[in-house]
């Protein structure tokens, strides 16, 4: 068995007194003392390495003792961050879902609002369908009373209305169908005439007015071109070029100034004229132009005649 060393410690006093300046701590001084028998210890080389690397890794262990604090706030700030996102993930999908419920009331609402704006569309389309019929029968009601109004005027002028004239019946049936005009009259827009033809005995422009007032009539007011037309297209010539039909046209009441019978102005640059200084009775000559055939002559003239009186309207 080796022998063991054993150290001592053994203090040797200086008797010299050091000067202040050279004063300095006293050592300890150490003297091997070797007993006898005792073996001498060894030190082992494995445990010597593993001092020399304990000495080297201390200050490895705090760096690894500060990275495992980074790690901890690391994973302590990842689920901090992952319960932040998931409590706004979960208060987002709640809103979402809100939204999703509230988009879908819109879409139902919308739903129900085109519904019945189709439904509004098509009441609006049956009453404006409505309105113009009702329209259309207020139209012809008002038709049928201006009817009613015309031929009313017309009728109460006869104290005994001549139903045969203006109606005939039908033999067979009974019934009687009526016209607008007495027979042998004839109808042009609302106005029947009666184109007394030279056959019949003439008469002066005063007697052929009285003729035709018994027959609740005129003589006629030639209004317009196509009147004027009408009346040449049914009148023959006859006798000679100076003989024509009276028309309700004289300016007896006042030389120069041209009226009809129903008190209308018949202006001299106006009219179908043809000649007016012959006399103050105007008749319309056949033989002349169409739109120039008024010649102006005296009253007392014998001529044919035209009567014009109003139609009766019987139906639309």
């Amino acid at each position: 068995m080796a022998e063991e060393l054993h150290y001592s410690s053994v203090v040797f006093k200086n008797p010299i007194v050091s000067s202040p300046k050279e004063k300095k701590e006293e050592e300890p001084a150490y003297a091997e003392v070797k007993a006898k028998g005792s073996a001498v210890t060894q030190q082992n080389p494995a445990t010597a390495v593993d001092e020399k690397s304990a000495l080297h890794s201390q200050p490895f262990r705090g760096a690894a003792v500060c990275l495992g604090l980074l790690c901890a706030l690391l994973v302590s700030a990842i689920i901090g961050l992952c319960v932040y996102f998931s409590t706004a993930l979960s208060k987002h999908n709640r809103k979402l879902v809100g939204e999703l419920a509230a988009n879908q009331d819109l879409m139902n609402l919308n739903s129900n609002l085109s519904t019945a704006n189709h439904i509004l569309q098509s009441d609006y389309t049956n009453v404006s369908t409505t309105n113009r019929r009702l329209a259309a029968e207020k139209e012809h009601v008002s038709r049928e009373r201006d009817r009613l109004n015309w031929n009313l005027q017309f009728i109460f002028q006869f104290d005994d209305f001549p139903v045969q004239k203006y109606c005939s019946q039908n033999v067979g049936t009974g019934e009687r169908v009526c016209n607008s005009c007495q027979d042998g009259w004839i109808l042009f827009q609302s106005s029947c005439y009666l184109i007394v033809q030279y056959d019949t005995p003439w008469k002066t422009w005063t007697e052929s007015q009285q003729y035709c007032k018994q027959e609740k009539a005129d003589l006629p007011v030639i209004g317009s071109r196509a009147e004027q037309e009408f009346v040449h297209s049914h009148t023959k010539e006859y006798y000679d070029k100076y003989h024509g039909y009276w028309i309700g046209l004289t300016d007896k009441a006042e030389d120069g100034k041209w009226l009809w019978v129903n008190g209308g102005h018949q202006n001299l640059t106006d009219g179908f004229w043809n000649s007016q200084t012959g006399g103050d009775c105007v008749l319309t000559v056949p033989n002349n132009a169409p739109l120039a055939n008024w010649n102006a002559v005296r009253c007392d003239m014998q001529n044919s005649w035209i009567c014009e009186s109003r139609a009766l309207i019987w139906s639309d």
